[in-house]
């Protein structure tokens, strides 16, 4: 059986930064390394929200990556 090792986790936010002459969105990514593996979905989108709340371009939407070790 694999063990599952986490290592290190990314939040990534995905705002909307204006528009080209198509009228489709461009879009900007900020990212938020080195979170640790206590954080549950629910706090990370509110934390996610706070931070949004503070930029001046609409937020798009919000992930979590995971790095893990397999073995």
């Amino acid at each position: 059986m694999a063990n599952v090792n986490f290592i290190d986790a990314t939040l990534r936010l995905k705002y909307v930064t204006g528009y080209n002459e198509q009228n489709e969105p461009k879009f900007a990514t900020k990212s938020y390394r080195h979170l640790n593996n206590s954080h549950t979905a629910e706090s990370l989108v509110d934390v996610a929200h706070a931070i949004a709340s503070l930029s001046s371009y609409t937020l798009d939407s919000i992930a979590k990556q995971e790095t893990t070790d397999l073995s």
